[in-house]
């Protein structure tokens, strides 16, 4: 692609080139014209390293990371839902153990008033992870829903038992790893990657 795109270029270049142009003129209007190619050849790159192919061959959007109070979110879904972690809330059980439940804000852009927050979104488990390699699993195999209006900023407290993380170490302060899946309809639906997810024990979210 990126080969047909030069040749195409340099043949425009060559066809714009007066028959009676002296070494001199002919000499400038081949640089402006390699200028062109690299302009062309670096638009076509940065497009390309934007893109991705689909399953059908077609190009979408790729995914990024960014930041948010401190914490990293992966969203692939962005276009239809701003998601904000707030972060774990822990509630101790024993004096080394407890269950942390997880608290989002929300923005659906989507006309769909309700969204699954959970696992078995595209048979990805809603789960977490620290550092040592320990896994925290919730005690469902689906998801529940919650409302989410179109265009508000609302906040998903899943405080439900069969959502909470179990056997959290009382005491920990940051989940490195928190995954959970988030579906609007069978069209708008991902699973999404907070990183450095604080834990509050004994609190309650504002």
């Amino acid at each position: 692609m990126k080969k047909i795109t030069m040749f195409v270029l340099m043949a425009l270049v060559a066809v714009m080139v007066p028959a009676g142009a002296g070494a001199q003129g002919l000499g400038g209007l081949l640089k402006k014209g390699k200028e062109a190619v690299e302009k062309g050849r670096k638009v076509l790159e940065e497009t390309t390293s934007s893109e991705t192919a689909g399953d059908e061959g077609n190009a979408v959007s790729t995914t990024t990371a960014v930041q948010i109070n401190g914490m990293e979110v992966v969203n692939p879904i962005k276009t239809y839902m701003d998601v904000e972690p707030v972060g774990l809330y822990g509630v101790p059980r024993t004096e080394t153990k407890g269950d942390a439940y997880l608290v989002l804000k929300v923005r659906n852009k989507e006309r769909v008033e309700t969204a699954l927050f959970g696992s078995s979104i595209e048979n990805k488990k809603m789960i977490a992870a620290d550092d040592n390699g320990n896994v925290y699993n919730i005690d469902s195999s689906g998801a529940m829903r919650y409302d989410t209006p179109s265009d508000m900023m609302v906040k998903i407290v899943m405080d439900e038992p069969a959502m909470m993380f179990m056997d959290v170490p009382v005491g920990m302060t940051v989940m490195p790893v928190v995954k959970i899946g988030i579906s609007l309809d069978a069209s708008h639906k991902g699973n999404l990657t907070f990183r450095n997810v604080p834990v509050f024990w004994d609190e309650t979210p504002e």
